[in-house]
């Protein structure tokens, strides 16, 4: 069964024909309204026919509608909207499997300046998520051979992160406690209380937490080896890695950086500088393109050299 298939579920009936028979590795599925429908391939955008056939051509593609939009919506909010709302108001629901649904739509502010809901969802990216066993093998063999090591793994959007991580958590969690703080439920993917992605025997989910909440509640109750976390870079991120640090316990986590410049030049790079992290490894095309001991980056950053 594709990943593909996993999701049609989620599309209506004219979106799930097109969709049927797409083979390969899709990383992302997207509807607009009034828009062509469109699937991202490792190597290529394309537009898909009313009967599933690639297209360069927006005009040749089948056409989305508000109908295809809102059968969508309350598909993957399992028609019930209102028990999805705290994920809606981020912008994105995550389906099971750990693939994510994000949303376009108009955001509707609460008198404190916070998101309290999305209205007029105009277009859903499904990004199809990869359980991909071996995908950390790399970063075991080169960065712990020697013992646990903290990593962080930095890359530009869908070059493969998370499920570098994922099986980085799988892993390590099965040969040591680990707390895994799924703030987007994308990871391990639970469902119900179970988890529907291996992500590794000894390993405690904490899904729905903030990072800052879910980081400094693992260091208190779960007495981890390893906290893992996707997506960090806020000042909260930071100091609650930093805490866990300071606690003795190792850290792996991702962050969005398209180089090592700007890698260096994030809000992540102190957490290298101290050494929090002792190794990053920059992924492309959902691989792994190098492994960077945190000595080098930090001689990179002194010596003010281009990457």
């Amino acid at each position: 069964m594709t990943a593909v298939s996993n999701v049609l579920r989620y599309f209506s009936p004219r979106i799930s024909k097109a969709l049927v028979g797409v083979c390969g590795n899709i990383s992302e599925i997207r509807l607009r309204s009034g828009g062509p429908l469109s699937i991202t391939l490792p190597d290529q955008y394309v537009y898909l026919t009313e009967n599933g056939a690639y297209t360069s051509s927006a005009d040749k593609a089948l056409r989305v509608t508000m109908e295809d939009i809102r059968h969508s919506f309350e598909a993957v909010c399992r028609y019930s909207v209102h028990s999805c709302q705290s994920q809606i108001n981020s912008g994105f629901v995550t389906v099971a499997g750990g693939h994510r649904a994000g949303f376009g739509g108009t955001a509707v502010y609460s008198p404190s300046g916070k998101i309290e809901n999305l209205k007029y969802i105009n277009g859903i990216n499904f990004r199809i998520a990869g359980e991909v066993r071996g995908a950390a093998d790399e970063i075991v063999l080169t960065a712990m051979q020697n013992g646990l090591k903290s990593v962080l793994i930095f890359g530009a959007p869908c070059s493969g992160k998370t499920t570098i991580l994922r099986d980085l958590c799988r892993q390590v969690g099965d040969r040591y406690p680990v707390s895994l703080v799924d703030e987007r439920y994308e990871i391990a993917s639970v469902s119900g209380g179970n988890a529907n992605n291996h992500v590794g025997a000894n390993t405690d989910v904490f899904s729905g937490f903030s990072k800052t909440d879910g980081i400094l509640t693992a260091i208190r109750v779960m007495s981890p080896r390893m906290i893992v976390c996707d997506e960090i870079g806020s000042d909260s991120d930071i100091s609650a890695l930093r805490q866990a640090w300071i606690s003795g316990v190792k850290i792996a986590a991702s962050t969005h950086c398209g180089s090592v410049t700007e890698l260096l030049c994030g809000s992540v790079y102190p957490l290298i500088a101290c050494k929090a992290f002792e190794y990053a490894v920059l992924t492309e095309d959902r691989h792994i393109k190098r492994i960077y001991k945190s000595e080098e980056l930090i001689k990179l950053k002194e010596s003010g050299d281009e990457v």
